[in-house]
């Protein structure tokens, strides 16, 4: 896939990420404050009201844009970084899914206030998954420290 591509596919993912939180979500969140105080509540609440025909899973509403999110920055980054090392691209591309895979088990363990949920954990990890292995399987030197890895451990 190349650098464009990604990009498309990225911003793809974030306009439908936010399609359904604008969509779907409780409109006491902080965002919806935000929204109003720049006038943009109106048009919100009309595109509310268009989409409330639909009701979707508990799932669609609450873990899947984190998921969409977490796709498109490991797309974008990807993108931006085309250039430079595996290791620079698995790293930057990391970060928002582990803060995202480190919040919902902060707030499994009761240290960050939320509502834990499973699925968010793994909308946020299978992209991450997903990038680590394509990067693997495409840099052999990835592979190599992966299964050297393996080797030294047993």
């Amino acid at each position: 896939m190349s650098a464009r591509q990604k990009i498309v596919l990225g911003l793809i993912l974030i306009t439908f990420g936010g399609m359904i939180y604008l969509s779907y979500r409780p409109t006491s969140i902080l965002l919806f404050r935000v929204l109003d105080v720049v006038g943009l509540m109106p048009f919100i609440e009309d595109w509310r009201t268009m989409a409330f025909h639909w009701q979707p899973s508990e799932f669609v509403v609450y873990s899947l844009p984190g998921g969409l999110w977490s796709a498109a920055y490991i797309l974008l980054v990807h993108a931006l970084l085309e250039h430079h090392t595996a290791v620079l691209r698995i790293t930057v591309a990391s970060i928002i899914p582990m803060v995202g895979i480190v919040s919902e088990l902060m707030q499994s363990a009761g240290l960050l206030p939320g509502t834990y949920q499973l699925t968010d954990l793994w909308c946020y990890a299978l992209p991450l998954f997903i990038l680590l292995i394509s990067e693997t399987l495409k840099n052999t030197t990835l592979w190599q420290v992966f299964s050297t890895a393996s080797v030294v451990s047993n």
